[in-house]
């Protein structure tokens, strides 16, 4: 019972910074270019940055596990998106919300998936990680080549500072 809570809370904890992170932020643009122009995953880009600021380091046995655990939902969420950018596309304004209300809803199902499959990789007592370890690792293991992770990197260096300032 009591880990069911504990992971409860933060599942929480992470769907709420990632809205505010990602809503109040000039994250939103760097997030999409991450997602689009390098096929990253936003909620495991948002993970990298949550788990580092809470001690949480990312090894690429972790970072594998949280992706093998999620693939079914990511899939799932990446036909929305294509459903509803394509509804956008087509001028379909009522479809386009429908499918939006049900993306956001995949995208909270990837993120708990993902808090499920880190838990037991937490640490008793959180530590100071190296500021963007967990995203440079995670853009590492999905890149096709060292250029594209480089570029990725670059792309990606502004987020720790927005994560620095946001106070959440």
């Amino acid at each position: 019972m009591v880990k069911e809570q504990l992971l409860q809370h933060h599942r929480d904890n992470f769907w709420d910074w990632s809205c505010v992170f990602y809503e109040v932020t000039q994250a939103k643009p760097l997030l999409l270019k991450l997602q689009d122009s390098y096929q990253l995953n936003v909620n495991y880009v948002l993970l990298a940055l949550w788990a580092e600021k809470r001690g949480i380091a990312m090894d690429a046995v972790i970072w594998k596990k949280v992706i093998r655990d999620g693939q079914q939902a990511t899939q799932a969420v990446s036909g929305l998106r294509n459903r509803r950018r394509q509804a956008k596309h087509l001028g379909q304004k009522d479809e386009y919300k429908k499918l939006l209300a049900v993306e956001l809803k995949g995208e909270k199902l990837v993120q708990q998936q993902a808090i499920k499959s880190l838990l037991p990789f937490w640490p008793i007592v959180p530590h100071s990680v190296e500021p963007m370890s967990n995203l440079r690792l995670y853009i590492q293991t999905q890149a096709q080549s060292r250029l594209e992770a480089d570029e990725a990197l670059l792309e990606a260096s502004e987020l720790g500072g927005i994560v620095q300032k946001l106070q959440v």
